[in-house]
């Protein structure tokens, strides 16, 4: 736990005591709490050993409740809060353009699930309810159907932590077991788990207790945090023939053919297929026919960190501890992307902040040398496809992402234009997080994408490949699509410390779409990066 996760669990209990209709001066204690606490400096650690003294707005009723919460990593409060919602009115948070009033309003008119309320927009009864109209009940509607769709479904780290922790158990027994299904294959969102393990169901059963309700032939079937679960059972010497099998994907495995039976590897498989071995994040339908890779980006190729936050805007981390972070990690240089002006909302910086930060970026780079930071900026791609700040300030940073932040629901027609004129922008280095998706969340911008990237490959621009697990954009299809014309960089859009590690997901996904190194504008030196924009 740091900050930005004690912080969004405040955040999240005051939408709760909103949707409840209770606590309005305790939910605001919790908000003011929330934004001071991503805006310090110490680690959370730190600031629990004081007792959060001198934190503003965390006063003698809050701090002991944060200090309990750290040392227990559980913060009973809001289980309570969440017990009293049902379930189904819990869902409506999933819904893009839903806070907790709209929550309530809809609660108190009968909407107790996602179901109900496509099924009220359906019939046109959101746009007679108070605060709604027929345009924001059009829009519900599409928010609604998407989240349901995707509601059953969990990101890929929910997935791997989850299914992680089912093979620690496993291996303790002493019993053979490897990931299979979708969390195998690296998708971007998981709707099974699914395991491979040496034993047979009576060996295995026991180890995974009341996760198991029943047994079909080998195979034992559960849940296990709302996912469905499947474990294959098999003896040792068919391990590798089983193992591709439940790997798959369908339309991967019935390109493949027959799969030999009784193969103790999945090398074995292969060799007795007379193929080359084909690792799991390319058995795709989309990678049917196309040889994987010989060469493949490693970690250590990595020179920088391309896109991270820090407290001038909405990161928790500042610009010392976020440099020194990508120095103990390798990285050569870091390029850092506050937020512009017009994200007021997350604390885009203002002429003056920028200059402000500029003076300290000069500073730790003289004392960090040869470590460098570039002085970077996420721009606001404005409604017109302009940038934001006028051109003589564009033109002093060395680095401009920009990005989609709002107006994702413009027309196919007008988003694409407003993605072709910023790609003709001289001051833009790199396109952000492309369509400003959100994972299971919200669908994002809709665009003509082989014309934007036709332009970005025109003008050199290099596409993001956004690799928090939130984003995970541009989509890896487009990247394969796109592997021999154009660059890409990886993007963690690190917050904080802690998530400078979700570079990892770009890693997997530029497995995933056939990158070779040098398409990654990560393994560049500084300065060739410094030349994707024109500069005074």
């Amino acid at each position: 736990m740091n900050r930005k996760d004690l912080a969004g669990m405040l955040e999240y209990a005051a939408d709760l005591m909103e949707v409840l209709g209770e606590g309005e001066f305790r939910a605001k204690a919790y908000r003011t709490a929330a934004r001071n606490l991503e805006q310090q400096e110490a680690d959370l650690s730190e600031l629990a050993a004081r007792g959060f003294k001198g934190v503003p707005g965390v006063g003698p009723a809050l701090a002991p409740m944060l200090s309990e919460i750290v040392e227990t990593q559980e913060f009973p409060y809001l289980a309570e809060l969440e017990g009293r919602v049902p379930p189904g009115v819990l869902e409506l948070f999933r819904v893009q353009g839903l806070g907790p009033k709209r929550i309530r309003a809809l609660w108190d008119n009968g909407v107790n699930s996602l179901e109900e309320l496509v099924l009220f927009a359906e019939q046109g009864r959101i746009r007679a309810l108070p605060g709604f109209g027929a345009k924001s009940e059009a829009s519900l509607l599409e928010a609604a159907r998407y989240a349901l769709a995707n509601m059953r479904r969990v990101m890929l780290p929910v997935g791997l932590e989850v299914a992680r922790l089912l093979l620690t158990d496993l291996e303790n027994a002493g019993l053979q077991a490897e990931l299979a299904g979708s969390v195998r294959r690296g998708l971007e969102t998981v709707g099974n788990l699914d395991l491979v393990v040496v034993g047979t169901p009576e060996q295995v059963r026991p180890v995974l207790g009341r996760y198991v309700e029943e047994v079909q032939g080998e195979v034992l079937l559960g849940r296990l945090e709302g996912l469905p679960l499947r474990v294959f059972c098999t003896p040792a010497g068919s391990f590798g023939s089983v193992l591709v099998q439940a790997t798959g994907s369908r339309e991967w495995l019935e390109a493949l053919g027959p799969i030999p039976p009784s193969l103790a590897s999945e090398q074995a498989v292969f060799q007795a297929l007379h193929l080359p071995f084909v690792p799991a994040y390319w058995r795709e339908k989309e990678h049917i026919g196309l040889p994987a890779p010989e060469t493949t980006l490693k970690p250590s190729e990595l020179r920088g960190l391309i896109h991270v936050h820090s407290t001038y805007s909405d990161g928790s981390g500042t610009l010392r501890q976020m440099a020194e972070a990508a120095m103990a990690q390798g990285f050569e240089y870091m390029v850092i992307c506050d937020h512009s002006r017009t994200a007021a909302y997350a604390g885009g910086l203002q002429r003056e902040d920028v200059l402000r930060q500029w003076a300290e970026i000069e500073a730790l780079n003289a004392e960090l040398a040869p470590f460098r930071i570039l002085r970077g900026i996420e721009s606001d791609i404005l409604p017109d496809g302009s940038l934001d700040y006028p051109d003589e300030l564009l033109a002093r940073f060395e680095v401009v992402v920009g990005s989609l932040h709002a107006g994702l629901n413009l027309g196919r027609a007008e988003q694409t234009q407003r993605l072709l004129r910023a790609l003709d922008n001289p001051y833009l280095s790199i396109l952000g997080h492309p369509s400003g998706r959100l994972i299971l969340r919200r669908k994002g911008a809709e665009a003509d994408w082989e014309a934007v990237l036709e332009r970005a490959a025109q003008n050199q621009k290099v596409v993001e490949f956004n690799c928090s697990p939130y984003r995970l954009d541009l989509d890896w299809r487009l990247m394969l699509a796109w592997r021999d014309r154009l660059s890409f960089s990886l993007g963690p859009d690190s917050h904080s410390v802690e998530s400078i590690s979700e570079i990892q997901y770009g890693l997997l996904f530029a497995h995933k779409a056939g990158l070779f190194p040098d398409q990654i504008a990560n393994t560049w030196p500084a300065e060739r990066l410094l030349a994707l924009k024109k500069m005074d």
